[in-house]
């Protein structure tokens, strides 16, 4: 295998939770009107019965059900998502002992259920120290765990480096990273763009801060004031100062300990672009050292239009549809 493609049905989450769609549906979809292999689940969005029970533990039968969607579409587990089991109590946080409890029993399900990448997420210093006591328990179970790389938590920030620090000091295997392609934002969304359009900014603003963003800068609320700015447009010029853009080299630094990508998008041309995150340096590199493992496609670009609804909002498999047609032109299918 080289590049492989998947979906986190995380994509599909609006169709899902509005009823219009079961698990189902969303492995069809991504099969057959997509044309992707890969399954990313979030566990907690789209659970099994089991899953729902007091200790967490997913039955045999719903496991034979997942194990049985993926071969009746023919389509492959990639990554498990969760999070850290830290804030069950009202009134406190949990120990780091419950914790690792609560974790190593996920990861049971996550191999179980045949996927190899565990993916959860670094917060707290903590948590590196209680997901270094589940390593050699990832590797019993064969699986790997995979703490996110995302926005705006880059490669060299300490989210990444001292998890790096702590994979080599145990000399494992079995840990590491997902890379969220979020790191790579060159400019404005379209979806964002849209929304603020919406609230009233001044589009001649917004491409002005989106001009200084991809030139590698960020316009100050006074620089927006100054152009005629208000409410909207300083939000627009605020949340860009959240984007990061990481060299795509700089993967060299963690590519032996990434097993999975998140291809982070937020709304895709009908070109099949996406004209805010780059691809194409992060690809090629990944291509140029015989990287393999999946990039896994992840739509945020809906959130944008919950408060909307109605026809305006993207179909979403529409856009991971044409995610897909810039993937495998991209990777070269």
């Amino acid at each position: 295998m080289s590049i492989g493609r998947s979906v986190s049905l995380y994509s599909l989450q609006e169709p899902y939770f509005l009823g219009k769609m079961d698990l189902e549906a969303c492995v069809a979809a991504v099969k057959n009107r997509v044309g992707a292999d890969g399954i990313e689940v979030l566990v907690d969005q789209m659970p099994y019965p089991s899953l729902r029970s007091e200790d967490r533990t997913m039955s045999e039968d719903d496991i034979a059900k997942f194990k049985d969607l993926m071969q009746k579409y023919q389509t492959v587990p990639t990554a498990y998502d969760t999070t850290f089991f830290t804030t069950w109590y009202a009134k406190r946080n949990m120990s780091n002992r419950e914790t690792i409890y609560w974790t190593k029993k996920d990861m049971v399900n996550c191999a179980k259920m045949g996927f190899p990448v565990y993916r959860t997420g670094i917060m707290r210093k903590e948590d590196i120290q209680i997901l270094s006591e589940c390593f050699e328990f990832a590797e019993q179970l064969g699986i790997f765990i995979a703490t996110e790389i995302h926005s705006p938590r880059g490669i060299h920030t300490w989210w990444t480096q001292d998890f790096l620090e702590e994979v080599k000091r145990k000399n494992t295997k079995n840990a590491g990273f997902l890379l969220d392609f979020a790191v790579f934002t060159k400019g404005m969304s379209l979806a964002d763009k849209k929304a603020y359009l919406r609230a009233g900014a001044k589009e001649s603003i917004l491409d002005e801060i989106d001009k200084a963003y991809r030139a590698g800068c960020c316009l100050t609320n006074s620089d927006v004031e100054k152009l005629g700015g208000d409410k909207p447009e300083i939000a627009a010029a605020e949340q860009m100062r959240g984007q990061i853009y990481d060299d795509p080299a700089w993967i060299g630094e963690v590519l032996d300990y990434t097993k999975h990508c998140h291809g982070k998008f937020y709304e895709m041309t009908e070109d099949c672009d996406e004209p805010s995150i780059d691809y194409a340096g992060p690809i090629a590199y990944l291509k140029e050292k015989g990287w393999n493992g999946y990039i896994s496609s992840e739509y945020e670009g809906q959130r944008h239009y919950f408060e909307m609804g109605g026809p305006e909002a993207p179909d979403p498999i529409e856009q991971l549809r044409r995610h897909h047609v810039m993937l495998k032109r991209l990777i070269g299918e």
